[in-house]
């Protein structure tokens, strides 16, 4: 029979076990929670087809690296429309995943990061900016590449451009980032003016508007003129 001092001893066991399973879960509890958080936030800020960051998650990398000087560059395929009326929707989904990949790993060795702004437009973030007109000249170039796409079973190799404009920035505030990349589109659109496959500098003295507008995000489909 077992005496009071064991019964309590016992109760006592369950208890602190009790005790322990309920923290453990708790913090188990509290662990998946971040995680399920954090998985929402990446993929929140993630484009499905590339992998690259969307718009969202170029304007939180701006924001990370507030009030360091930065380059912005603005990158978009020319021909689009075009191209889809050639090849279809679906190529051209093939060509702006292999596109974003060849984007990202130029970026990535120049110490950047890559995002795609909307259907045909990348971006890439540089710490450096001496270097910004020679890294978005690389950018131009590796879009240029000869692509090998796969339609009704055949291979077709198919060859794209890309104009890029270039920005310097010091973002501190919402609306320095937002005016990175309205200097950054104002270039680009200079570099398409200029011919397929140019690159621009934002230069404020030739390069005036208004600096109200932004880049339209609503403007989804095809090349920017």
């Amino acid at each position: 029979m077992s005496t009071p001092a064991q019964i309590t001893a016992v109760l006592v066991a369950i208890a602190i076990t009790a005790a322990i399973t309920y923290h453990l879960t708790r913090r188990r509890t509290a662990a998946y929670h971040r995680a399920a958080v954090t998985a929402a936030v990446h993929a929140a800020r993630r484009d499905d087809l590339t992998g690259l960051g969307n718009r969202t998650g170029f304007h939180a990398a701006l924001a990370d690296v507030a009030g360091r000087p930065v380059a912005v560059i603005l990158v978009n395929l020319d021909g689009t429309r075009g191209f889809v009326g050639r090849f279809g929707n679906r190529a051209l989904d093939q060509l702006l995943a292999l596109t974003a990949g060849r984007l990202r790993h130029v970026a990535s060795a120049a110490g950047g990061s890559a995002f795609r702004l909307r259907r045909d437009e990348f971006a890439v973030i540089l710490a450096d900016r001496v270097d910004a007109a020679d890294h978005a000249a690389r950018l131009v170039a590796a879009v240029a590449e000869p692509t090998e796409i796969h339609l009704s079973g055949l291979s077709i190799t198919v060859t794209v451009t890309a104009c890029a404009g270039v920005t310097s920035s010091s973002p501190y505030a919402d609306g320095d980032r937002r005016l990175a990349l309205i200097r950054a589109d104002r270039a680009m659109r200079v570099a398409k003016r200029a011919g397929r496959g140019q690159t621009a500098v934002f230069d404020p003295a030739t390069m005036r508007g208004s600096d109200a507008t932004a880049p339209s995000d609503a403007a989804d489909c095809g090349e920017t003129p």
